[in-house]
């Protein structure tokens, strides 16, 4: 039996591209074409679509213009912005209004085909059941059994500062050790997500990183951090502050050893209540930091109401920075933004020397990613923390090695 198309509905009002969009994509997706955004709405006020692409550019009504009301019509669907060369600021609006990505126009082709496919597996780990049936009894049966037994552990991956390549931190990533093998969290988050466990998971996770970067703390690293992601289950608990403020007594961490990576979208989910939880970490001295910057949903107003001290520049922006200059223009025109808010930026997926060097070239202030260190376990961390070093090329990477070739997915 064949398995379903995904289906992509794509707007634009140039019909050459248009229907080279349709002719490119068709073959691989049930593909429904609009020359309006009036069109679009009328079709899915009736009809649903995996991805909406869009050009960002129309008249009467632009794509940018649009977002509000394809949250309302088409929640369920991932949007894809086109921007024009020249279009830098109205893609990092279009992404920070609830757009997945944007591609360049005139088009790299085959950068079109692979935005939608992400677009679409993207879409995919957001809505779709983990499992069916017994199976996911099951499932669900060995994520408890494994909270009980304490089969969950913490890696840490370091966090630099870009100008002096110093480690001034580390953000906590778990992992399941399950028979011998440490799953990915994107093998368990979203089932944890969807059962609720996610809370009770987060909390242990929290509780550990508090309890090393204490640890860390009392061997002489007293402004070392630990940075760690929080679910938007955790975030919307209204004792969560409380929750904190406990582990962080119990553990004796000072609060500003400690920073909250928060998603734009979990803020998303209840905005007021959001504001209101990272106003009372601020309030303790726990640092926040807006995770997956632009790939979310909040406006530059939203943005400035928000009490974060850092955004973590997403490495799908870092990535292309050196190569192509419209994203060096985009990676440049994030980072100023931030500045100019006062908010530090750190840059994720650094994964060579001349990103790094062109990252420095910008003053971004910190930087993770696989050329600075790959995730490791305490210990890994603690050997690198004492071996030390301003320049980075002599620590060998060989301490971070790691079987896992795939990238972290974000908890939160």
């Amino acid at each position: 039996m064949n398995e379903t198309k995904p289906r992509v509905l794509i707007i634009d009002d140039d019909d050459e591209i248009r229907d080279i969009l349709n002719e490119l994509l068709s073959a691989v997706y049930d593909c429904t074409t609009c020359s309006s955004a009036a069109d679009a709405l009328a079709v899915l006020a009736s009809d649903s679509f995996d991805v909406i692409l869009s050009d960002i550019n129309m008249p009467e009504m632009t794509g940018l213009e649009m977002i509000p009301y394809l949250a309302n019509v088409a929640p369920r669907s991932v949007v894809v912005m086109i921007s024009g060369q020249l279009m830098i600021e109205s893609a990092i609006d279009a992404m920070r209004a609830g757009a997945f990505d944007y591609i360049t126009k005139p088009f790299d082709l085959p950068q079109v085909k692979t935005v939608v496919s992400r677009a679409v597996d993207h879409g995919k780990r957001l809505h779709s059941p983990m499992l069916g049936g017994n199976l996911k009894d099951k499932a669900v049966e060995r994520l408890e059994q494994a909270l009980k037994d304490g089969a969950f552990v913490v890696h840490y991956q370091p966090q630099v500062d870009i100008q002096s390549n110093s480690v001034v931190g580390a953000e906590a990533l778990v992992r399941w050790n399950d028979e011998c093998r440490l799953r990915l969290p994107g093998e368990f988050i979203p089932l944890a997500e969807e059962t609720g466990l996610i809370v009770e998971l987060g909390e242990s996770v929290l509780r550990a990183a508090c309890a090393q970067a204490r640890r860390w703390h009392d061997s002489g690293l007293a402004g070392f951090r630990v940075a760690v992601n929080v679910s938007p289950q955790q975030l919307q608990h209204d004792d969560f502050p409380g929750t904190v403020a406990e582990i962080l007594e119990t553990t004796g961490l000072p609060p500003r050893n400690l920073e909250i990576e928060v998603t734009e979208t979990s803020l998303m989910q209840d905005p007021e209540a959001g504001i209101r939880t990272l106003h009372a970490l601020r309030k303790m001295g726990v640092k926040i930091a807006i995770d997956d910057f632009g790939t979310g949903y909040s406006s530059l107003g939203y943005l400035k109401r928000l009490p974060i001290d850092s955004v973590k520049l997403d490495a799908s922006f870092v990535k292309d920075a050196t190569r192509h200059p419209d994203d060096a223009a985009l990676v440049m025109a994030i980072i100023t933004l931030a500045h100019n808010l006062r908010k530090k930026v750190i840059a994720e997926g650094i994964e060579s020397e001349d990103q790094l060097a062109f990252l420095r070239l910008l003053r971004c202030d910190e930087g993770q990613g696989y050329f600075l260190g790959r995730p490791g376990s305490s210990d890994e961390m603690g050997l690198r923390l004492e071996r030390r070093q301003d320049d980075l090329g002599h620590v060998p990477q060989t301490m971070f090695r790691t079987s896992l070739a795939a990238h972290d997915y974000a908890a939160a």
